[in-house]
Formats: C-alpha cells, structure tokens, sequence
C-alpha cells in the first residue's frame, strides 16, 4: 500500500483517510500510474482526489498534453484543475534556470489548487530513480547529510508550510512504473525535454549514471541505499535538533531569532551546525541551497564569540555576536525595540533641571534636585539606573558618545578612560552603543548611563543639593 508507507522500507502511514489530497499529474508514466492507483478509489476515497496539471508552454503541444491529462483524469471520475503560466518567461524574469523555475510554479499551482479545493496533502509521483538523480546531482554540487537523503518520502510543500507533500512512489523505480503502466494498458504522455542533455539532470540521467553502472555494476542501488540510510540518520538527527533548538533559542518573531550563548557553547559542532541551518530554515521557508560554506563561516563567528561581530547567512540573514546571546535577523525583520534605553536620534538634545527628556521606544530620562540627601542612600545606591552627582546645573546635555571621547571614571583617583573601552567592558552590546544615552555637561561626560559616574559629578561631602538622575523603562516593562 504506497499511500500507508509500507514498501520495502516501510514507514509511516502517508495519508489519514478523511484527508483530502491534490495529485499533481503531467501525464508521464509515473504521474499517469499514481493517477490510476487512485482513481480505483482502493487507496483513497475518489471523492477526496483533487488532479492538478499546470501547462508550462515549453512546446507548441502543451495544450494539447494538458487537454489528454483532463480527459483521462475526467474519465475516470476524478476533479481536474488546469492551470497555465509561461515558465520561459518565469525564468528570465527571477534569472532562474528553467528547470528550477518549473519546480517553483508547479509547487505553487498545486498549492493554490489545494487552497481553493480545502486540501490538506498535495501528491507527487517522484519515484527512486528521481531519487538516485537527486542524491548524485547533490554530491556533485557538494552536499551534506541532507543532501545524501535526496527526497524525503513526506514534508512541507515550499513555501506553503501549512501543506504536506507526500511521494508515494518513491520506493519504485522507473522500470516498475513502465511495467505498471504496460500492465494496465496505459498510455502515457512521452516528453520530448526528456532526453535533451542541455538539462543537467538529463545529462546525469542519459550520460553520467550508465557510465557509473558500468565502472560499478549496482551503483544506482547503491546510491538508493545511501539515500534511505541518510534518510534514516536523519529522522534521529532531527530530533536532536528539536531538542538543542528548545534549549537554545530564547526569543524570537517574524524574521529573527535570538539564542542564548552558554546554551549554545555547550552544544557539540555537528549539533550546532544543524541548530545553524534550522535558524536559516525558521526564518526562510522553503529557501534551498542552504550551502556550507556560509552557514560554517557564521557558525565560526559565534563560537568565537567576539560581541559585535556579524556574519551573513543564507536568505540574507545577518548573524549578530552579543554578550548574552545570538541574534539572527532577516533584513525585513519586524524586530521587537531594544530592552534598554537608547536615544531617539543622535542629535545632543537639552535635559532641564529639573525635568525630564523622552528617549526612544518609551523609555526617560528624569532629574530632579535633592535637599538633605541622606548619605548611606547615595554610598550604597544598589540601582544601576539611578545616579546621583554633586555637580547641579540648571540644563544638562543628553548625547550620544563622541570619537574617541574619554572621562574620569568615579573611583579610578581621576585617571581617564576611552568611553568605547567602558562600554566594552561593561557588555554594553555593539549594535546599542551608538545610540547609548550620555549625560554630560558642555564640558564633559557626567553620567554613563546605568553604568558609571564620572569623577568630577561624585557627592561631596560639603555638598547641600544633589542631583538625581533617574532612568525610566516604558511603561509595564521591568528593567
């Protein structure tokens, strides 16, 4: 029974039987013997097939290839949907070749087929000589593990993630799809493209792989064994990786991803890598040729660790080092505002005394002036977020830092300091310093916020007033 899963290699039941199903049907000998498996109704109830077959306009008789797929598919009973678009043009548009530009329109035809019919599964008819192909055009492009599996026997339809797509065939070699179809008395569609070697999968398929089986009698089963033996690593593998993503990712949103670091570190490489290719995967559906030698530069990157450094990823997604965490954003990424205090602009902005000033996202700047301060409550200030000086002016600056500015740290004995070299010491994340508020007087910095006093804005012990400056979160947020 192809559609429980039960060839040679057995495995899960394909499809539920209440399960509706869009079967994607050229006409050739393999889509032709899926389509007359289920139209006996045996296999699945006929009243829940939907047949899908999508002209490419690649030759004068599309047309007509497409009328046969309708009356056949018609004749035994069955709902056919017919689609047209012009993958030539498809190609050259989006720079595609035109095999890749085909696979990309019949996935997407089928997927609106199975929108439009309440579908929860589209079937294809890829068979083990597909698979054979797949596995050697990968080796050839450089390929990992999942690369050695070829096709998986069920997954999601690209970029339709909500569908299932199923290979029943996938267990049958070409040769038994051609007895079928003589068996049966079928007559399937003959595609000329078939046997022209400017297709680089036809070339493998007409010139490469014969010469192989003659170098090496049973490579083709060889291989097919290599790609069910892959395939089963990686159902292990994969949960695995379910595990080591749940440990590791720590927030995330449409288009990024954030992942803790010491989770991250304790991870082994193969583990990490594969934790690699699924943020990729999380954050672009569907997106293939998720090559190595990227992802294997940017996982490099984080286990370096250096806080600042940015790597790039497939799918335009940028690989972020911070002190606590990986973040790993596409450029359209609706990201969440930071949760610490940034300036809305890098424009030196006035601070009165008393008074307050907005800074971005919701967060505040506060100052207020203080009479008889008791001094255990400024010597033992716990709150990172709060300061207190000595220095009282009736307006204050809020700016950003200055290249290379320097200051006096409080309880440094005035020795300075390059702001730059405190940020980084106090983990002040890259992509927050540029934008990290400091409050200064037209002379020098008096405050690093939240993290140092300079050591001319200390509390002296003559002093009667003191200045309070206090920074606010947005409203309901914790610091």
């Amino acid at each position: 029974d192809v559609l429980a899963g039960r060839g040679p290699h057995g495995g899960p039941t394909l499809l539920q039987p209440d399960e509706r199903l869009v079967v994607g049907v050229s006409g050739g000998p393999d889509s032709l013997s899926l389509l007359h498996m289920l139209a006996k109704g045996v296999l699945h109830p006929r009243d829940l097939i939907e047949v899908g077959h999508l002209d490419h306009r690649w030759r004068p008789d599309s047309a007509a290839e497409a009328a046969t797929v309708e009356s056949v598919a018609g004749g035994w009973g069955l709902s056919v949907h017919v689609g047209t678009v012009d993958v030539a043009a498809v190609a050259r548009q989006q720079g595609l070749s035109l095999e890749e530009a085909g696979r990309q329109e019949r996935y997407r035809f089928l997927a609106r087929v199975a929108d439009e019919s309440g579908a929860q599964v589209v079937a294809t008819a890829h068979h083990r000589d597909d698979v054979v192909e797949t596995v050697l055009l990968h080796l050839l492009r450089g390929a990992g593990l999942t690369g050695l599996r070829g096709m998986a026997r069920s997954a999601a339809v690209p970029d339709a993630a909500s569908l299932r797509l199923i290979r029943p065939l996938l267990d049958l070699s070409r040769a038994e799809i051609e007895a079928y179809c003589a068996r049966h008395d079928l007559h399937p569609l003959r595609d000329p493209t078939n046997l022209e070697p400017t297709f680089l999968r036809n070339r493998l398929r007409l010139e490469l792989l014969p010469e192989l089986e003659r170098l090496n009698p049973g490579f083709r089963r060889r291989l097919w064994q290599l790609s069910r033996m892959a395939a089963a690593e990686l159902d292990v593998l994969a949960a695995d990786t379910d595990r080591a993503w749940s440990l590791v990712r720590v927030d995330g949103g449409p288009g990024w991803v954030a992942l803790d670091r010491e989770e991250w570190g304790r991870l082994p490489l193969a583990t990490r890598r594969r934790v690699l290719r699924r943020a990729v995967a999380t954050l672009r559906p569907g997106l293939r040729d998720v090559g190595f030698g990227a992802t294997e530069l940017a996982r490099s990157v984080a286990d370096a660790g250096q806080a600042g450094r940015e790597a790039h990823l497939p799918g335009g997604a940028v690989l972020r080092v911070e002190y606590e965490q990986l973040h790993i954003a596409v450029p359209d990424a609706d990201q969440p505002a930071p949760r610490q205090p940034q300036l809305a602009s890098t424009a030196a902005q006035v601070l009165p005394v008393p008074g307050q000033l907005e800074l971005a996202n919701g967060w505040s700047l506060d100052a207020r002036i203080l009479h008889q301060m008791p001094r255990e409550r400024i010597t033992g200030n716990p709150d990172p977020w709060v300061a207190y000086s000595g220095l009282v002016a009736d307006t204050l600056i809020v700016r950003p830092r200055r290249r290379g500015e320097r200051f006096q740290p409080l309880g440094m004995g005035g020795q300075s300091a390059k702001v730059s070299d405190v940020m980084i010491n106090r983990r002040i994340d890259a992509h927050l310093r540029r934008r990290w508020p400091i409050v200064a007087t037209s002379d020098h910095l008096l405050w690093l916020v939240g993290h140092q006093l300079d050591e001319r804005a200390r509390v002296m012990a003559q002093d009667q007033t003191v200045l309070r400056l206090t920074v606010r979160p947005p409203s309901g947020a914790d610091l």
